[in-house]
This record gives structure tokens, C-alpha cells and sequence, in this order.
């Protein structure tokens, strides 16, 4: 039986074949038409094939009818003569164009098909190619190769080229190159079993030829046509059935007569011998609790024979878990829309003639470009004599015949698209589907992102329904959401809306009427009320809304976390500041990597004012953590790290990048720089700009005198009259205490051995003041100190250096000389042992 059917296909191969080899070598490849090769080309790239072609591998993909039609032309004859055109292969050309090779060609259609390929290769008046048909007939055709399509399909199918799918198509083809098994998912009337089809029908025509043999296996049981659901008889009802249909398929001689197990194993043998292509089509109405384990087996046969050709497509509403590559199929743009219809009404085209823009939009909405309903509103429009605009008109006030069927047509396509997929999640994954439906609904919500739904999880406490119940791509397989390239958003599936707030789910559903009467309502209809409170006066995104919905939750908890959430969602100069001001310093540094999620606006001089707050709260952050440590109460930070935090900053925000600062901002930093001893990138602020902050600069000099004193006596010199000149000025009144006495400590340290009388005055100028605080008593150690350095310089009495060392050894009894660093402790011991060394030898 077999034979006779594949006969047939093999002579239908062969003649396409010779016609390709006759145009290659009769007809130049410069008076190729330009549809014919723009025909070509496309096939070509759509089955991966990179361009450019030699003019023989480029015919390959020119199929049967379009190479007739070629040799027939005028200017083909003009080339190179024939009667072709006296042959009618239109029987060929159909035969060629349905795929369903497991379709029985009887004798006396096999004998049609030979009589009618001898004479229109007799037409062709080519005695190479006559001798070559005869030859091919007479000894080659038993030996004669091609592919072979099986299928089991419950119903006809008229395989016309597939509209709006060319993308898809292409890419599910480089899909199938990779072992792993496909699933093409998402709900009914998505073209799912269409595409899988046209890639069976391509692949088996294919030059490359990837596979030889084609099981299209279909476990339908509806179909959506002209908008009625049609209940359909199985072909195949479980897995038993599956291989009991492909070992009869394979030609295994009294399948019944073996071990199930046995007959199995041969039939996967016989898969993995031969390059194969297995579709199971509609497998969601087999793939229950109860059986998912045989087909996931399946799966799992093709993934351990990854080293072979053979390959794995599955249509579902919803994949078998991890075991494969998903491979959504997602409902059609505007154009796509379009160009369905008006396929699809060529023969009453005038009918498109006074379609507006604004009527194809309001198609698009009807039909939420979902292919299924397409095609039942095209059957509508096709057969009145209205026109769109008043379908559209009367489709809101339902008064005419037409406007009823469209309703009906979308309430019978929703529970058509959505039979066998909701039930498909856990009851967990049906409470929150129905709260995102009633929330999209309620809220005039289109798109929701990965931000809302952990918002509505955290807020209705989700969590109790496990996590794993409640992730996005659960609602992605079912095909309620879609997602947005390159973000964490996805459109809604406002059909899917539609059908959990109607009439049309099972009662054994989830749905929001059961949502309703739940524990979880109240709440969800107070977010609902927030939402719709934001959104009252000004249209927000997605972003905004949930940023403001944070910042109510912070209005009431006062938890800092609600602000970085509120930013989080919506990326601005303002609400980094909100968070950065409320948030502890130590979580502002540690933060400081929000600073990137605007790295757009914080490159440019713009929103300066609130880049300055920005800055200086960060800086305020800095300067209180080196506080912290200095006092020696937080462990997880060091100076270094502070400095690091800085430069970082620097980098990141355009204002200190390009040095633009305001007084403010600048004294802020070289006070922060002045803190943690980074002296020399403090002077870099610093500089041009010394008048403008005298106090900070006169801090800087004095602790630059102190670090050069032993080492720099140039510099020491220039800051110490920088620093006495502002002590002349009537800046002098704004200067601290300690920044004064730390100037006369630190010229003093400078003057000690170059001008010990110099030095001595300076250091007796701290006895003017109170000791009230660790700095203070450090200077004033230092200062005893240095006096009694002073005064054995200059040869007065050591009894006076006796009195400075027992002054010294008092005032390090108070308890502030165990806050002194230890690095400074043992300097000043040093010192002292020095001093009673040198003493003691005066007095000798």
C-alpha cells in the first residue's frame, strides 16, 4: 500500500527535479523573472539557507507550479522552444501541494500521474531529459529517495500558505536544529497546529532534506471554524494509541501481535535509525496528572539521544515542564491583522476599499489579533454586505443579526481558547491568575511587570501560595501574558480577562467570581482603589503607578525599604534623593550602585540642583560613617573604603566629573577629603576656589603643615603664611577652636627644631584654651610635649622640663588618653622617653 503511495510522490519529486536541471541549462539566469527570484530568495532564507545562491541551488526553491509556469512563459519559448503549455498538470501540481503522503494514491492514480509526467516531459523536446524520465521509470524508482510525511489529523486541511507567520516560522526551524525538544505553547486559535504543519510541509520539501521521514501525530478533539467550535472523534487518545499509530506507520508487520513494551522499543528504535521528525499536536488534552509521565518520557528519549538527527515538536497550550525549549506563539500585530483579512476576502477586495484606520484598529481590539477569531470575523464580513464601519458601529449596540454573531463568534472563541488550559495550573496558580485578571480589569491595567506582581505578592501575602505557583512564566505557557522584549513587562491577554470574568469556565476553576467570595477580595479591591486614586488626576505608567503605591506603603510604615522599591520602579533624580535622605548612611553607601540606574541623566548637566542634594547627602552618608569609625563603633568599614566610595561617585555624577560645583558642595568635599587625610585630592577641589571657603582651606593648610613638617620645608612655609593670612582676616572669627589650635600644634611641630623660641610660643598659645574634648587633650599633650623639646634647645633651667614632664604624666591619668588611637599613644611615649633621656643628661 505504502509503496504505491510513495510512488507516486517520487515521480512528483523526480519531475520537479528535471525541470529544475531543463531551466539551468536552457534559460539564462539574467531572464529569471524578478518575482520568481524574490520568490526564491525568501523560501531560501526562510530555510536558513545564506544568500546569495548559485542560479541551480536558487531553483531549488521554486516548487512545482512556478516552474511550469515558467517553461510555458513567452519568454521562455522565445529561449528555448516547447509545448508544455498544451499539457495540463494541474492534477500534479495538487497532488504536490498536499502533504498528506500517508494518504492512499490508488493503482489507477499512480498510472494518471505517470501517463500525465511522460507527457509533459515529451513536451519539453529535450531528448536528454526524455531518456533520463524513461531510465528513472523503468529502473531507478524503486531505489528513488524522498521524504515521507505520516499523518493522523482528525479532519482535512487545506495547506495554503501560512499568512503571518514567517518570523516564527524561520526561527522554530533554527529551533529544531538544537537536540532539545520543542513545545510550541499558548491557548487555542494561535495558529500552534497551522505553524507545525507548514513546518512539515517545508521541511519535506526542503533541498537541504533534514529529515526523511515526518510523523504528524494530532490528539485534537475541537477545532474552531467559522466561528463555531466543532467537536471532533480522535485519531489517537493516549500514548498506547501514539505507538500503535507509528509502528503501522513503520510498516511493523501484526503490531498487536507484540509485548506493548516490545513493540514499543522497536518503534523508538526505528525513530533514532532514520532521520525523524515526531509532532505531537494538541498533546494539553492527553498531558493530565494522570498519563504526563509517558510523554515526558518521550521527551526525555529525545534529550538522551541527543547525538542523533531525529527531533521532537510539540504543540500544547502548555509545555511539559524544563524537558523542552518553549517556543511561544503570540497573537498578531495590527499589519499581521491585515494581512490575514485581506487574504482571506481576495475574491471581495471592494469590501476593504472604505476601511479607515480606525476601523482595522477596532478589529484588532475585537479580536485581540488572535488568528482563530480573525478568520470568524472575515467569515462575518465576508458574507454581509455592510460595511466595517457599520459592523463596527453596530457591534457596541448588538442590534443587528451581524453584531450578534460577532459576540457570539468571541464568547464561543474564548471557551474555545482557553478549554484544556487553565485547568492545566495548579488550583494556587488559578487564585492569583484571577486576582491579576480582576486587577487588570477593575484597574485599566494592560501590561504588569515583574515589580506588580511581587507587589501583589508581598501585599496580599502570595507567598502562602508558594512561589513557585506564582511565577510569571506559569501565566506565559497559558498564554495570558506576552512578554515585552527587552524588559520585565508583558502585554495581558484581555481575551483571557474576558473569559475568567464570564460565564464560560468549568465550575471546577478558579475564577473571579470564586476570587470574590474569597478571604483575599477586601484587599485586592483596596489596591484596586489606590490605583485608581493615583491614576485619577494624570495617565501614569506601569513604573509610576507602583512607585507611588510604595510611597503610600512608606506614608504608613515609615520603612525605608518601601522608598527603594518606589525608586526601583520608577528610575528618577527625585526619588533616589526621597530614598538617599530617609535611608541610614550605612544603606546609602552600600546603595551607591543605584546611582548607575541613571547613568543617562547623571552624564549630562541636567536637574543640577537635585544632583547637588544627591552629592551631598552621599557626602553627609561618608562623613558620618568615618564618624563611626573613627569612634571605633561599626567594624565593617575603613577609611580606604571611604575613599573608594568617593571615586566612585565621582565617576558617576556629571557635576563632580566636571568639577561644576557649587560653594556648598565643594566645601562639603574637601571637608569629607580633609577627614579621611586625603589631602592632596582635597587641595584639587580646593584650588581657585580657596576665598570662597577660607575656613575648610585654613583646616587644609594646617593639617598639610603637620604632615610636611619633617619633610617639606618649602611647602610648610608657603601654608603657614596662608594660614596666618587668614588668621588676619576677619575670616579668623569663623574658624574653630580646634582648627586654630591645631594650626599653632602643627606649626609648632614645623618650628620646633628651626625655631624653638618660635615653637615654644606657639605651643604655650594652647594654655588660652578649655581642654573639653579627645582632640583638644591629643594637641594639648603634644603641646607639653613640644614645649619641653623647646626648652632643652634653648638651654633654659631643666627644672622647667621637669615641670612639663610631670604636667604631661597628670594629664594622661584622665580616662580620653585610653580614646587616643594606640599609633599616636606610642608616639607620644616615644617622645617622652626622649625628652627624660636628653634631661637627664643636662643635669649631669
Amino acid at each position: 500500500m505504502y509503496s504505491i503511495n510513495s510512488d507516486g510522490y517520487k515521480i512528483i519529486f523526480y519531475i520537479e527535479n528535471i525541470l529544475r536541471d531543463y531551466i539551468a541549462k536552457n534559460f539564462n539566469e539574467s531572464l529569471l523573472p524578478r518575482d520568481l527570484r524574490i520568490d526564491a530568495e525568501k523560501n531560501a532564507v526562510i530555510n536558513s539557507a545564506v544568500l546569495p545562491l548559485d542560479y541551480r541551488n536558487l531553483l531549488d526553491y521554486l516548487h512545482l507550479g512556478q516552474l511550469y509556469d515558467l517553461i510555458k512563459s513567452k519568454t521562455f519559448i522565445s529561449v528555448k522552444s516547447n509545448y508544455s503549455r498544451n499539457i495540463n498538470i494541474s492534477d500534479l501540481i495538487k497532488r504536490r501541494n498536499n502533504i498528506m503522503h500517508s494518504r492512499v494514491i490508488s493503482s489507477e492514480e499512480l498510472e494518471i500521474i505517470k501517463e500525465t509526467g511522460t507527457k509533459y516531459i515529451d513536451s519539453l523536446s529535450d531528448n536528454e531529459f526524455k531518456m533520463q524520465w524513461d531510465k528513472f521509470l523503468a529502473e531507478e524508482i524503486s531505489n528513488y529517495s524522498i521524504p515521507l510525511l505520516f499523518v493522523e489529523y482528525p479532519l482535512g486541511k487545506n495547506f495554503e500558505t501560512l499568512v503571518g507567520r514567517g518570523d516564527e516560522l524561520k526561527n522554530l526551524k533554527n529551533a529544531i536544529k538544537i537536540p532539545t525538544p520543542v513545545s510550541i505553547i499558548r491557548h487555542g486559535g494561535v495558529g500552534k497546529t497551522a505553524l507545525a504543519l507548514q513546518l512539515a510541509e517545508d521541511l519535506l520539501y526542503s533541498p537541504k532534506r533534514p529529515f526523511d521521514r515526518i510523523y504528524f501525530m494530532s490528539f485534537k478533539n475541537t477545532a474552531y471554524v467559522n466561528g463555531q467550535i466543532k467537536k471532533l472523534e480522535k485519531v489517537i487518545s493516549n500514548h498506547n494509541e501514539l505507538i500503535y499509530r507509528l509502528a503501522s506507520f513503520m510498516e511493523i508487520d501484526s503490531p498487536m501481535d507484540y509485548l506493548f513494551d516490545d513493540l514499543e522499543k522497536i518503534v523508538w528504535e526505528n525513530i533514532f535509525s532514520t532521520k525523524s521528525l515526531l509532532i505531537l499536536d494538541n498533546l494539553e488534552t492527553e498531558v493530565v496528572r494522570s498519563n504526563l509521565a509517558e510523554f515526558t518520557q518521550i521527551a526525555d528519549r529525545f534529550m538522551q539521544n541527543y547525538a542523533h538527527p531525529s527531533r521532537l515538536v510539540i504543540t500544547s497550550r502548555y509545555g511539559l515542564g524544563d524537558r523542552e525549549q518553549k517556543f511561544p506563539l503570540y497573537e498578531f500585530d495590527v499589519e499581521r491583522t491585515k494581512q490575514l483579512i485581506k487574504i482571506n476576502l481576495q475574491d471581495k477586495d471592494e469590501k476593504l476599499k472604505s476601511v479607515t484606520p480606525v476601523d482595522w484598529d477596532w478589529v484588532q481590539e475585537y479580536s485581540q489579533g488572535n488568528p482563530g477569531l480573525i478568520l470568524a470575523f472575515c467569515n462575518t464580513f465576508k458574507n454581509t454586505q455592510k460595511k466595517m464601519l457599520d459592523l463596527r458601529v453596530e457591534y457596541t449596540s448588538k442590534y443587528s443579526g451581524e453584531a450578534r454573531e460577532l459576540h457570539d463568534s468571541q464568547d464561543t472563541f474564548l471557551e474555545f481558547c482557553f478549554d484544556n488550559t487553565i485547568d492545566s495550573l495548579s488550583k494556587e496558580s488559578q487564585i492569583f491568575l484571577s486576582a491579576l485578571c480582576y486587577l487588570c480589569e477593575e484597574a485599566s491595567i494592560n501590561e504588569i511587570s515583574e515589580e506588580l506582581i511581587t507587589f501583589l505578592i508581598d501585599e496580599m501575602e502570595f507567598g502562602k501560595l508558594g512561589f513557585h505557583n506564582l511565577k510569571a512564566v506559569n501565566y506565559v505557557n497559558v498564554g495570558f501574558l506576552q512578554p515585552i522584549i527587552s524588559s520585565d513587562r508583558y502585554y495581558v491577554n484581555e481575551l483571557f480577562i474576558e473569559y475568567l470574568n464570564g460565564n464560560f469556565a468549568e465550575s471546577n476553576l478558579f475564577t473571579v467570581f470564586d476570587l470574590k467570595k474569597s478571604k483575599w477580595f477586601p484587599l485586592l479591591k483596596k489596591i484596586v482603589s489606590s490605583i485608581l486614586d493615583i491614576q485619577f488626576d494624570e495617565e501614569l505608567s506601569l513604573g509610576q503607578m507602583l512607585s507611588k503605591l510604595y510611597k503610600a506603603k512608606y506614608q504608613e510604615t515609615n520603612d525605608n525599604s518601601f522608598l527603594l522599591k518606589s525608586f526601583l520602579c520608577d528610575p528618577s533624580l527625585f526619588n533616589l534623593l526621597h530614598y538617599y535622605e530617609q535611608a541610614e548612611s550605612k544603606d546609602v553607601i552600600n546603595n551607591l550602585n543605584l546611582l548607575d540606574k541613571l547613568r543617562a541623566v547623571l552624564s549630562q548637566n541636567k536637574d543640577k540642583s537635585i544632583q547637588e542634594k544627591i552629592c551631598l547627602r552621599i557626602i553627609d552618608c561618608l562623613v558620618h560613617i568615618n564618624q563611626l569609625i573613627k569612634s571605633k563603633k561599626i567594624r565593617d568599614f575603613r577609611q580606604c573604603d571611604l575613599l573608594e566610595y568617593f571615586e566612585q561617585l565621582e565617576k558617576k555624577i556629571w557635576i563632580l566629573r566636571n568639577n561644576n560645583l557649587s560653594v556648598k558642595v565643594r566645601r562639603k568635599i574637601c571637608d569629607f577629603l580633609i577627614n579621611i587625610n586625603d589631602l592632596d585630592k582635597a587641595e584639587q577641589y580646593l584650588q581657585t576656589h580657596e576665598k570662597s571657603i577660607q575656613k575648610t582651606a585654613f583646616d587644609l593648610y594646617t593639617k598639610k603643615i603637620g604632615i610636611s613638617a619633617n619633610s617639606d620645608k618649602n611647602n610648610c612655609e608657603i601654608y603657614i603664611t596662608k594660614c596666618q593670612s587668614i588668621l588676619g582676616s576677619y575670616y579668623a572669627s569663623e574658624l574653630s577652636v580646634i582648627a586654630k589650635v591645631r594650626f599653632f600644634i602643627c606649626s609648632a611641630r614645623y618650628y620646633v627644631k628651626i625655631n624653638p623660641k618660635l615653637a615654644l610660643k606657639n605651643a604655650c598659645l594652647l594654655d588660652e584654651y578649655e581642654i573639653v574634648n579627645s582632640t583638644l587633650y591629643s594637641f594639648y599633650l603634644e603641646s607639653l610635649l613640644i614645649r619641653a623639646e623647646c626648652i632643652l634647645q634653648i638651654n633654659r633651667r631643666p627644672d622647667e622640663v621637669i615641670e612639663l614632664i610631670k604636667s604631661y604624666k597628670k594629664a594622661i591619668e584622665n580616662q580620653m588618653y585610653q580614646q587616643l588611637f594606640p599609633k599616636k599613644r606610642n608616639s607620644f611615649e616615644a617622645t617622652l622617653i626622649r625628652i627624660e633621656r636628653q634631661c637627664k643628661g643636662k643635669s649631669s
